[in-house]
Protein backbone atom coordinates (compact mmCIF):
# COMPACT_ATOMS: atom_id res chain seq x y z
CA UNK A 1 0.00 0.00 0.00
CA UNK A 2 1.29 3.46 -0.88
CA UNK A 3 2.66 5.80 1.76
CA UNK A 4 2.91 9.60 1.61
CA UNK A 5 5.03 11.84 3.80
CA UNK A 6 3.28 15.03 4.86
CA UNK A 7 4.59 18.27 6.32
CA UNK A 8 2.20 20.25 8.50
CA UNK A 9 2.74 23.72 9.93
CA UNK A 10 0.63 24.71 12.90
CA UNK A 11 0.33 26.94 15.96
CA UNK A 12 0.54 25.86 19.59
CA UNK A 13 -0.91 28.53 21.86
CA UNK A 14 -2.91 29.08 25.02
CA UNK A 15 -3.01 26.17 27.46
CA UNK A 16 -1.63 23.90 24.74
CA UNK A 17 1.81 25.46 25.29
CA UNK A 18 2.02 23.57 28.60
CA UNK A 19 1.93 20.08 27.06
CA UNK A 20 5.23 18.28 26.59
CA UNK A 21 6.92 17.40 23.30
CA UNK A 22 6.02 13.74 23.77
CA UNK A 23 2.40 14.58 24.57
CA UNK A 24 2.22 16.80 21.50
CA UNK A 25 3.09 13.77 19.37
CA UNK A 26 0.26 11.85 21.03
CA UNK A 27 -2.11 14.76 20.30
CA UNK A 28 -1.25 14.52 16.62
CA UNK A 29 -1.58 10.74 16.62
CA UNK A 30 -5.08 10.88 18.15
CA UNK A 31 -6.09 13.86 16.01
CA UNK A 32 -5.16 12.12 12.77
CA UNK A 33 -6.83 8.88 13.82
CA UNK A 34 -10.06 10.75 14.53
CA UNK A 35 -9.74 12.43 11.15
CA UNK A 36 -9.81 8.97 9.58
CA UNK A 37 -6.17 8.84 8.53
CA UNK A 38 -3.96 5.78 8.88
CA UNK A 39 -0.45 6.55 10.10
CA UNK A 40 2.53 4.49 8.99
CA UNK A 41 4.50 2.80 11.79
CA UNK A 42 8.16 1.95 12.18
CA UNK A 43 9.24 -1.67 12.00
CA UNK A 44 10.63 -3.85 14.78
CA UNK A 45 9.42 -5.22 18.12
CA UNK A 46 8.12 -1.86 19.34
CA UNK A 47 6.66 -0.06 16.31
CA UNK A 48 6.05 3.67 16.71
CA UNK A 49 4.01 6.03 14.52
CA UNK A 50 6.17 7.84 12.00
CA UNK A 51 5.72 11.33 13.41
CA UNK A 52 8.73 13.63 13.32
CA UNK A 53 9.39 17.11 14.75
CA UNK A 54 12.52 18.92 13.51
CA UNK A 55 13.12 20.28 17.02
CA UNK A 56 11.42 20.12 20.41
CA UNK A 57 9.70 23.10 22.02
CA UNK A 58 10.17 23.74 25.73
CA UNK A 59 7.17 23.87 28.04
CA UNK A 60 5.47 27.25 28.32
CA UNK A 61 6.69 28.66 25.00
CA UNK A 62 3.97 29.57 22.54
CA UNK A 63 4.54 28.51 18.93
CA UNK A 64 3.35 30.55 15.97
CA UNK A 65 4.76 28.33 13.22
CA UNK A 66 5.68 24.78 14.30
CA UNK A 67 6.46 21.89 11.97
CA UNK A 68 5.53 18.21 12.12
CA UNK A 69 6.24 15.59 9.47
CA UNK A 70 4.38 12.30 9.33
CA UNK A 71 3.66 9.40 7.00
CA UNK A 72 0.14 8.44 5.89
CA UNK A 73 -0.85 5.07 4.45
CA UNK A 74 -3.12 4.83 1.40
CA UNK A 75 -4.50 7.18 -1.20
CA UNK A 76 -6.21 10.40 -0.16
CA UNK A 77 -7.62 13.69 -1.41
CA UNK A 78 -5.70 16.61 0.09
CA UNK A 79 -8.68 18.95 0.40
CA UNK A 80 -10.71 16.22 2.12
CA UNK A 81 -8.10 15.37 4.73
CA UNK A 82 -7.46 19.07 5.42
CA UNK A 83 -11.13 19.51 6.19
CA UNK A 84 -11.10 16.42 8.42
CA UNK A 85 -8.02 17.58 10.32
CA UNK A 86 -9.47 21.06 10.84
CA UNK A 87 -12.49 19.53 12.55
CA UNK A 88 -10.27 17.72 15.06
CA UNK A 89 -7.86 20.51 16.05
CA UNK A 90 -7.81 21.22 19.80
CA UNK A 91 -8.17 24.71 21.19
CA UNK A 92 -4.91 26.62 20.80
CA UNK A 93 -3.91 24.88 17.56
CA UNK A 94 -4.44 26.28 14.07
CA UNK A 95 -3.50 24.69 10.77
CA UNK A 96 -1.21 26.93 8.71
CA UNK A 97 -0.12 24.58 5.94
CA UNK A 98 -0.50 20.92 4.99
CA UNK A 99 1.32 19.48 2.03
CA UNK A 100 2.66 16.16 0.76
CA UNK A 101 6.41 15.83 0.27
CA UNK A 102 7.94 14.49 -2.89
CA UNK A 103 8.88 10.82 -2.96
CA UNK A 104 12.57 10.30 -2.23
CA UNK A 105 12.93 13.59 -0.38
CA UNK A 106 15.04 13.20 2.75
CA UNK A 107 14.26 14.75 6.10
CA UNK A 108 14.66 18.51 6.32
CA UNK A 109 17.51 19.64 8.59
CA UNK A 110 16.71 22.04 11.41
CA UNK A 111 18.97 25.10 11.14
CA UNK A 112 17.50 27.75 13.46
CA UNK A 113 14.49 28.99 15.40
CA UNK A 114 13.33 32.55 15.98
CA UNK A 115 11.68 33.92 19.12
CA UNK A 116 10.13 37.07 20.51
CA UNK A 117 8.92 38.41 23.86
CA UNK A 118 7.22 41.70 24.67
CA UNK A 119 9.45 43.39 27.23
CA UNK A 120 8.13 45.29 30.24
CA UNK A 121 8.72 49.00 29.56
CA UNK A 122 11.20 49.35 32.41
CA UNK A 123 13.46 46.65 30.90
CA UNK A 124 13.61 47.93 27.31
CA UNK A 125 16.59 50.31 27.58
CA UNK A 126 18.75 47.94 29.61
CA UNK A 127 17.97 45.07 27.22
CA UNK A 128 18.95 47.19 24.20
CA UNK A 129 22.36 47.74 25.80
CA UNK A 130 22.74 44.08 26.83
CA UNK A 131 21.80 42.85 23.33
CA UNK A 132 24.35 45.18 21.73
CA UNK A 133 27.06 43.98 24.10
CA UNK A 134 26.18 40.36 23.35
CA UNK A 135 26.38 40.95 19.58
CA UNK A 136 29.83 42.49 19.98
CA UNK A 137 31.21 39.31 21.51
CA UNK A 138 32.80 36.76 19.16
CA UNK A 139 31.10 33.83 20.84
CA UNK A 140 28.58 32.98 23.52
CA UNK A 141 29.63 30.12 25.80
CA UNK A 142 27.12 28.21 27.89
CA UNK A 143 28.06 25.60 30.50
CA UNK A 144 25.56 22.73 30.57
CA UNK A 145 25.84 19.16 31.89
CA UNK A 146 29.61 19.41 32.25
CA UNK A 147 30.13 20.54 28.68
CA UNK A 148 30.52 23.91 26.99
CA UNK A 149 28.12 25.02 24.27
CA UNK A 150 29.77 27.58 21.98
CA UNK A 151 27.74 29.73 19.60
CA UNK A 152 29.40 32.19 17.23
CA UNK A 153 27.68 35.56 17.13
CA UNK A 154 28.80 35.71 13.48
CA UNK A 155 26.61 32.73 12.59
CA UNK A 156 24.16 33.99 9.91
CA UNK A 157 21.29 32.52 11.91
CA UNK A 158 22.20 34.17 15.21
CA UNK A 159 20.58 37.46 16.12
CA UNK A 160 19.43 39.34 19.21
CA UNK A 161 17.90 42.80 19.29
CA UNK A 162 15.03 44.90 20.63
CA UNK A 163 12.45 45.91 18.06
CA UNK A 164 9.27 47.90 18.82
CA UNK A 165 9.44 46.89 22.47
CA UNK A 166 9.95 43.20 21.67
CA UNK A 167 13.07 41.21 22.41
CA UNK A 168 13.65 39.35 19.14
CA UNK A 169 16.28 36.65 18.78
CA UNK A 170 17.32 33.75 16.58
CA UNK A 171 19.24 30.69 17.80
CA UNK A 172 21.08 28.48 15.28
CA UNK A 173 21.40 24.70 15.47
CA UNK A 174 24.82 23.74 16.82
CA UNK A 175 26.34 20.29 16.54
CA UNK A 176 27.22 19.98 20.24
CA UNK A 177 23.82 21.29 21.39
CA UNK A 178 22.03 24.55 20.64
CA UNK A 179 21.64 27.41 23.10
CA UNK A 180 18.26 27.27 24.82
CA UNK A 181 16.02 30.36 24.93
CA UNK A 182 16.26 30.63 28.72
CA UNK A 183 20.05 30.47 28.51
CA UNK A 184 20.09 33.43 26.14
CA UNK A 185 17.72 35.34 28.40
CA UNK A 186 20.12 34.71 31.27
CA UNK A 187 22.99 36.13 29.20
CA UNK A 188 20.90 39.28 28.79
CA UNK A 189 20.19 39.56 32.52
CA UNK A 190 16.59 38.44 31.99
CA UNK A 191 16.61 35.09 33.78
CA UNK A 192 13.42 35.99 35.71
CA UNK A 193 11.54 37.35 32.69
CA UNK A 194 9.36 34.28 32.13
CA UNK A 195 8.84 33.68 35.84
CA UNK A 196 7.44 37.21 36.07
CA UNK A 197 4.76 36.37 33.50
CA UNK A 198 6.20 37.47 30.17
CA UNK A 199 5.11 35.26 27.27
CA UNK A 200 7.87 33.89 25.03
CA UNK A 201 6.84 32.93 21.50
CA UNK A 202 8.70 30.85 18.95
CA UNK A 203 7.86 32.62 15.73
CA UNK A 204 9.45 30.29 13.18
CA UNK A 205 11.33 27.03 12.68
CA UNK A 206 13.86 27.33 9.85
CA UNK A 207 14.67 24.24 7.79
CA UNK A 208 17.31 23.37 5.22
CA UNK A 209 15.43 21.44 2.56
CA UNK A 210 17.17 18.28 1.31
CA UNK A 211 17.56 17.59 -2.40
CA UNK A 212 15.65 14.89 -4.23
CA UNK A 213 17.50 11.69 -5.05
CA UNK A 214 18.49 11.46 -8.73
CA UNK A 215 15.86 8.78 -9.40
CA UNK A 216 13.04 11.13 -8.54
CA UNK A 217 14.54 14.52 -9.32
CA UNK A 218 11.93 15.16 -11.97
CA UNK A 219 8.96 14.44 -9.76
CA UNK A 220 6.48 17.25 -9.21
CA UNK A 221 5.20 18.43 -5.83
CA UNK A 222 1.77 19.36 -4.63
CA UNK A 223 1.03 21.91 -1.93
CA UNK A 224 -1.96 23.39 -0.17
CA UNK A 225 -2.01 26.47 2.05
CA UNK A 226 -4.63 27.45 4.60
CA UNK A 227 -4.60 31.19 5.39
CA UNK A 228 -4.12 32.01 9.06
CA UNK A 229 -2.72 34.96 11.46
CA UNK A 230 6.62 26.87 12.41
CA UNK A 231 13.30 14.25 16.51
CA UNK A 232 11.76 11.65 15.13
CA UNK A 233 9.77 10.15 18.01
CA UNK A 234 9.76 6.70 16.51
CA UNK A 235 13.55 6.61 16.50
CA UNK A 236 14.84 9.08 19.09
CA UNK A 237 12.69 8.45 22.18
Amino acid sequence: MSKTRMRIRFTKAGDLRWISHRDLARVWERLLRRAGLQLAFSEGFNPKPRISFPTALALGIEALDEVVELEIVGEFDLATIEASVLEQLPEGMKLLEMRPLEAGLGKARFIAATYRALLPTELVEATIVAAEQLRQRETIEIERDQKTIVCSTQDPHFDVRVEDGYLVFSLPAIAQGSIRPLELLTCLGLSKLLEDGTLLQRTAVLLDEPHLSSSVSGASSRSAHIASEATDLGENF
